[in-house]
């Protein structure tokens, strides 16, 4: 519907420009105005065709041949009307818009060939100053309206048609011709009358029958669409709306049927609440499953079900497990579709996917928490009450807020250095804000890095502390990091890290 309505508009401007270039074309030579062709417009003063400084181009978006005896163009052809970045299709009826200006020139050139041909006869039959005089004053004009639909006749005999003005003026779309009447003089007419040929007056009122013809057409064509754009409007939101709430509200009333129909002749059960599709881990706690492993999901009935590793027993259970590292049996160094779909043991090394993150996170309101120990037997942890992962389209978008706990909030750790909000890079898909270079590709990761980070859970697994490139698994705030900050200090390493995510609802 809005294409339809862009389309009507575009067209209507295009119109307007047009008619105004062809009204002003009598006051220029006409090697020195603009035509549309099927090269788009162009100064027809240059040679070389060299296109206009303006980006806009008007072309037939397909192949237009001929048909008929007189070779006449075919009307069929739509036009594309490009506005870099976009390209809007016009209806095939502007085709006759270009047919009609081609015409309107034609007509043009025939009456000045006219004006000229009874210049010069004047000249050879008066003497100058009165042949001047009759020339300013004894001059016919032959308007012509451009209005879609509508387009006045001729007068050859000095009578004006469809009101037209009696002053000469310019780019009103009045064009003066030859005098052709003597009465029109104030001091008489000594010459008598001079009549154009009857083929010329002939071949006139053929084209600009034809022009009229043309014109009707578009404007027919034009009243159809606005037609069909008003039947579109009939089928807004609101009337989808109001029939959806009809349907829900019956829906609902059958519901109501069934439970009190139910709860007067069915015996109350205490058995455990019964969950067709498990939506997260934490529904497992609900049917009474109190041990880790591997439980199958379905977030969304309408993406399938996968495979989770589920922790049960840890801070009340129910977490869904996201990432988890242990000892750098699998390089996290991997691109964007691995990343997308995952990879990994899950009961070992892995990464969940982004396109189940998304599923889970879009489900249910989850919570973060990220568990970290050292090579040194230190363990912390940071919780996040807002964790949330964009689709694909959105380049798993990062939304988190909310911390607590004792590792520090790494990953907002400052203005300059703040993971929420950011899009997810891989070494072969550059998403960060580091204007000269890819994060991922320098630490070796996929993450949601910053400019580039200040925390990234899947660098590299170094089995102990390293030197140089930070592209290890990183946490900036952990307790001993400001040993780090020359180069060629030691980097600290970490024996496990864990991300998992529970509803935030949730109730052990």
């Amino acid at each position: 519907m809005r294409t339809i309505a862009l389309c009507i508009c575009a067209g209507l401007l295009l119109t307007a420009t047009l008619v105004k270039r062809t009204s002003q074309a009598a006051d220029f030579p006409v090697n020195s105005h603009q035509r549309w062709d099927v090269r788009g417009p162009y100064t027809l003063g240059s040679e070389t065709g060299t296109p206009a400084s303006c980006p806009i181009k008007l072309r037939p978006s397909g192949q237009c041949g001929s048909s008929g005896a007189g070779g006449e163009e075919l009307e069929d052809c739509a036009y594309q009307l490009t506005l870099p970045p976009l390209t809007i299709q016009l209806p095939k009826q502007f085709r006759l818009l270009e047919k009609t200006m081609k015409e309107l020139q034609s007509l043009k050139d025939m009456v000045n060939k006219l004006k000229s041909g009874c210049q010069e006869c004047r000249g050879a039959r008066g003497n100058g100053a009165l042949g001047n005089q009759q020339s300013d004053q004894g001059q016919t004009q032959i308007p012509i309206q451009r209005d879609a639909g509508d387009v006045s006749g001729l007068d050859v005999t000095g009578q004006e048609l469809h009101g037209g003005s009696s002053q000469e003026e310019r780019g009103d779309g009045m064009i003066s011709g030859a005098t052709v009447d003597g009465t029109g003089l104030g001091q008489g007419n000594m010459f008598g009358k001079i009549t154009p040929s009857p083929s010329s007056m002939q071949e006139m009122q053929v084209k600009l029958n034809r022009m009229s013809a043309s014109l009707r057409n578009a404007r027919s064509q034009i009243s159809a669409l606005q037609g069909r754009l008003e039947g579109l409007n009939l089928l807004n939101m609101d009337n989808v709306q109001a029939m959806v709430d009809r349907r829900v509200e019956n829906i609902t009333g059958v519901v109501n049927k069934l439970s009190s129909t139910c709860t007067t002749q069915c015996a109350v059960q205490n058995t455990p609440q019964f969950i067709l599709a498990p939506r997260d881990c934490s529904d497992y706690n609900v049917l009474e499953e109190r041990k880790n492993g591997v439980y199958r999901v379905t977030p969304d009935p309408r993406n399938g079900t996968f495979e989770v590793f589920c922790d049960m027993e840890s801070f009340g259970g129910g977490w869904t497990v996201i990432q988890q590292r242990l000892d750098g049996s699998v390089s996290f160094n991997r691109t964007w579709a691995e990343y997308k779909k995952g990879f990994g043991n899950l009961r070992g090394e892995f990464w969940l996917g982004n396109d189940y993150i998304h599923l889970l996170t879009k489900a249910k309101d989850m919570i973060l928490r990220v568990e970290l120990e050292d090579f040194e037997g230190v363990r912390e942890y940071a919780k996040y009450d807002e964790f949330y992962v964009a689709n694909e389209f959105l380049r798993y978008r990062l939304t988190v807020s909310g911390y607590s706990g004792t590792a520090g909030n790494a990953i907002s750790f400052n203005k300059h250095f703040n993971h929420d909000q950011k899009f997810f890079s891989t070494p072969d898909r550059d998403n960060d804000m580091y204007p000269s270079g890819n994060c991922g590709a320098y630490y070796s990761s996929g993450w949601w890095f910053d400019a580039c980070m200040s925390a990234n859970l899947n660098g590299k697994y170094y089995h102990k502390r390293y030197k140089g490139v930070r592209n290890g698994i990183f946490w900036g705030t952990w307790h001993n990091m400001s040993t780090e900050y020359y180069p060629t200090n030691y980097r600290q390493a970490f024996k496990t890290v864990k991300m998992m995510i529970r509803p935030k609802n949730y109730a052990p």
